[in-house]
């Protein structure tokens, strides 16, 4: 058994030399967050289970994440207090016919569940931005200003996917055709009435 953490409540960063297991400590965040095998550079879940002379016979691999509310309080040492009754264990198994299963505080559950609960808790499984993997940093430094088509990713699509602004990407591209429309026929109207006056005024 091995406990990692507390971590901080704003921001983490895992560092350490090769070797030192620093992609493994994603990878069991990301197995119990519903990564398939391929994503943890497996080939199958049975692989996580632990095989070594001093422990031969591991039937399942388990990891558990744990989590609580906090609320600031400059007071405290730690500049945060729990929050009674919020305290919440996900967790996720693997066996050895390469199955697992999602529990919540112990309790069997389905990964709707899971992500139901873990969107409770401000981890968005759809657009996954809660972990900065190992390469991330540098693709994201590489990307272009903008997208070079349409459905492409650029570093403005990519931080406007972060920040949830890309919602309102294609409502603004619908009222801007409205716009442009109604400046013609506006632009059109006025032609129309400068023509009318001018005939007018010759009358």
């Amino acid at each position: 058994l091995k406990t990692l953490g507390p971590y901080h409540h704003r921001f983490n960063s895992i560092i350490g030399p090769n070797g030192s297991g620093k992609s493994n400590v994603i990878d069991a965040m990301m197995f119990v967050f519903g990564k398939r095998a391929k994503k943890l550079r497996l080939k199958k879940v049975s692989e996580l289970i632990h095989h070594s002379a001093e422990f031969p016979d591991c039937d399942f691999a388990r990891v558990n994440v744990h989590f609580v509310n906090v609320v600031d309080d400059p007071a405290s040492a730690e500049g945060v207090v729990r929050v009674p009754g919020t305290e919440c264990v996900i967790s996720r198994v693997a066996k050895r016919d390469n199955s697992s299963k999602y529990l919540v505080n112990g309790k069997n559950a389905t990964f709707a569940a899971v992500a139901a609960e873990l969107d409770l808790r401000g981890i968005d499984l759809k657009n996954n931005r809660f972990l900065i993997l190992q390469g991330e940093v540098e693709a994201i430094s590489q990307m272009p200003p903008l997208a070079a088509k349409t459905g492409g990713t650029g570093l403005l699509e990519y931080l406007e996917e972060i920040i949830g602004s890309n919602v309102f990407v294609e409502p603004i591209a619908r009222s801007s055709g409205d716009y442009d429309q109604s400046e013609e026929a506006r632009t059109q109207a006025k032609n129309r009435m400068r023509a009318a006056e001018k005939t007018r005024e010759g009358l």
